[in-house]
This record gives structure tokens, sequence and C-alpha cells, in this order.
């Protein structure tokens, strides 16, 4: 096995798991592990594959916030212009996202991140928009979609969280936050300028809602 850390994150068993079998790779965001799994339904032969690949893999949050500073007429959303590593050198529009670390609840993560990423805004009507499964064959962990709305922005500044133990960690790469009108959102959502599936996701939902 190759180790870069120790994982603490949830580790994925289901009726059809016949044994975990082995882990391959481990580091604190996630484990890869060689599980033997029986495909056939009830009634049917055995139908056992011994080498299935999984990925255990840290829930995460994505929260569509409201601008605090939003126009009665047309409500505006806050957004990241940003790149990541695998986007191919792109720029992506993004919204709040984050790992649940251990013990902690998925509103609590969105609510925490949120304040963290949005220096210190705290919304009062949170809509949920559900729980996804980032890939149904190889895991990669789940996705909670929220909807965050009637936001304000506290008057003192937010105290810096101890950030030590926590898995996740703050964004090394250049965020530009933009405050962008609901039609505009939806333009921009329409033209696939959120480049990771679960910021489209969540962008997508929460205009079902708006």
């Amino acid at each position: 096995m190759a180790s870069f850390g120790q994982y603490h994150g949830h580790k994925y068993s289901s009726r059809q798991t016949i044994s975990q079998g082995r882990c391959l790779v481990e580091s604190k965001w996630m484990r890869v592990m060689q599980h033997q799994v029986n495909l056939a339904r009830e009634g049917e032969p055995m139908n056992i594959v011994n080498d299935w690949l999984f990925v255990d893999y840290h829930d995460r949050i994505n929260v569509l916030v409201e601008d605090p500073n939003s126009s009665s007429n047309e409500p505006n959303f806050l957004v990241f212009k940003q790149t990541k590593y695998s986007l191919e050198d792109r720029e992506s529009l993004a919204i709040v996202g984050g790992i649940i670390e251990p013990g902690e609840a998925a509103l609590q993560a969105a609510k925490r991140e949120v304040e963290e990423e949005m220096n210190g805004i705290q919304c009062n009507n949170i809509i949920e928009l559900g729980r996804y499964r980032t890939d149904v064959n190889r895991g990669i962990g789940w996705v909670n979609s929220f909807l965050f709305r009637d936001c304000n922005k506290k008057t003192k500044p937010a105290v810096e969280a101890n950030t030590k133990d926590e898995v996740g960690e703050h964004d090394v790469e250049r965020q530009d936050l933009m405050s962008l009108p609901l039609s505009q959102l939806k333009e921009r959502a329409m033209k696939g300028e959120f480049l990771e599936v679960q910021w489209s996701l969540t962008v997508s939902l929460a205009l079902l809602h708006l």
C-alpha cells in the first residue's frame, strides 16, 4: 500500500460487498480500495468481481449564496472566477464548496464554509437541494447542495478558525469574487461556465427554486 497519511472519512460497503479487500492508496483526503463485489441480483447465480476499485472520499458541500446587497427587483448571487489544477488551464465560475470534516453535519459544514469564504456572511433562508453521489460505480463521496438566501454580513470580521486539524484546506489558487444578477447567472450556467459538475449541479438545482 502507498500511504500518504491516514483517512478518517466514511468507509463504504453495501449488501453487494463481499469484502472490502485491501487498501491500495491512502491519504488524509481519500483511500483507494480493491473491493470484492457480487453483481448478481437476488435469486441469480453469484457474479463476483474481485478487483472492483472504489474510492472512499470525504463528503462535500456546495452552496450558492445570495448577495446581501441584492436589489429588490432582481436578486444577485455571489460566485468566484478561478482556475483549478485539473481544469486544463481554463477559468471557471465557481461557488462555495468544501469538505465535511469528520463528525460534522452537512449543514454545519455549509454554514462554516460560507462564513469563511465569504468573509463573515450568514444567511437566514436555507434551502437544501439534496445529496448526490459523485460516481455511482467508484464512489468518490457525496455532494450536499444548498441555496442560501436572505443573507447579511457580520459587522465584526469573522474570527479565523483553527484549521490545524481540518482535512480541507483553503484554496491556494486566486479567486475573484463576483456578484451576478439572476438573469446573468442563468445565462452563464446555460453557457457551461461552471466547469465542475458539482458546481453546475448546485447552480442548476438552485435556479429551479428561483
